[in-house]
C-alpha cells in the first residue's frame, strides 16, 4: 500500500507537489531537488527520477494531475475527452495538438508525454475500469484534485493566485479533518493538491473499488502508440472522517 501523488508542473520542478504515502495516515512531502529534479522539467528526466524512487520504495500506484491522452477522433463529444466533460475540467484536450483554452497547450503536451514515458520506457500501466482483476500491475493514474475536494465534502482549494499561506493552512486543516491523514504544517498549494488526490490512489493500492469513482472510458492506444481518452480517478467518499 505505497502511493505517490504528484501535482504536475511544466515550468519548474520547484512547482511540483510530491506526496508519498507508505505509512497509513501519514503522508510525506518529497523535495523535488532531493530526487535530482531541478530547473525546467523534461518528461524523460521527470519520469526517470520518479520511476527510480518508485522502484526503490515499492510504489504500486502513481497519481498524476494532468491529461494522459487526446480526444478520440470518433467521439461524439466535441473538443474534449469524455472524462473532461463529466468532471468539467478547465483544460479541454481535443484532437492531437488541440487544447482549449490554448494557454493550457504546453502543460497538456507535457503531461501526455510524461504518461507516455512511464508507460513505454518504464512499464507502468494506464488505469482501466477492470483494474481490480489485474494483478502485479503498477498503475499510473490521472487525477483531478479539484473534484477530489468536492467528493471529500469540502470546498475546493482556491487557485494559487488567490491562495496565500493563511488560506493554504485553512484548507490543510479542513483536509486533515476530512481524512485519516496527519498533515504537516507549511504545505505549499501544489503539495496540498497532491494530498487531496491521495485517497483515490490509496483505495486503488488496497483494491477498494468501492472507494474509487472513475470518470471517462478506458484509454485507447493507436497503432502508432498515441493514447486517446482515459479514466480520471477520484475518491468516492471521505475515509475515516474526523469530527470537529
Amino acid at each position: 500500500m505505497t502511493v505517490l501523488s504528484i501535482d504536475l508542473a511544466s515550468r519548474s520542478y520547484s512547482d511540483l507537489g510530491l506526496c508519498y504515502l507508505a505509512v497509513r495516515g501519514r503522508p510525506e512531502i518529497l523535495n523535488p531537488a532531493a530526487l535530482g529534479l531541478t530547473g525546467a522539467p523534461l518528461p524523460v528526466d521527470l519520469a526517470g527520477a520518479i520511476d527510480r524512487f518508485c522502484r526503490q520504495e515499492d510504489v504500486s500506484v502513481l497519481l498524476l494531475d494532468g491529461p494522459q491522452g487526446w480526444r478520440w477522433p470518433e467521439s461524439s463529444i466535441q473538443h474534449m475527452r469524455l472524462c473532461e466533460r463529466v468532471l468539467n475540467t478547465p483544460a479541454r484536450t481535443g484532437d492531437p495538438g488541440q487544447v482549449k483554452p490554448r494557454t493550457y497547450l504546453h502543460f497538456v503536451q507535457f503531461s501526455i508525454e510524461v504518461f507516455r514515458e512511464f508507460r513505454l520506457r518504464h512499464g507502468w500501466s494506464l488505469l482501466v475500469e477492470e483494474w481490480p482483476s489485474h494483478t502485479n500491475k503498477r498503475w499510473v493514474v490521472e487525477t483531478f484534485p479539484s473534484v477530489a475536494w468536492d467528493l471529500l465534502g469540502l470546498p475546493r482549494l482556491p487557485s494559487k493566485q488567490r491562495c496565500g499561506p493563511p488560506e493554504v493552512e485553512a484548507w490543510r486543516i479542513r483536509l486533515e479533518r476530512a481524512t485519516p491523514y496527519t498533515l504537516p504544517k507549511g504545505l505549499s498549494h501544489d503539495e496540498l493538491q497532491a494530498i487531496a488526490a491521495l485517497p483515490a490512489g490509496e483505495a486503488i493500492a488496497e483494491g477498494r473499488q468501492d472507494r474509487v469513482l472513475l470518470a471517462g472510458i478506458d484509454p485507447i492506444i493507436s497503432e502508432d502508440g498515441l493514447v486517446f481518452e482515459g479514466l480520471i480517478a477520484c475518491p468516492r467518499a471521505a475515509t475515516g472522517r474526523r469530527s470537529g
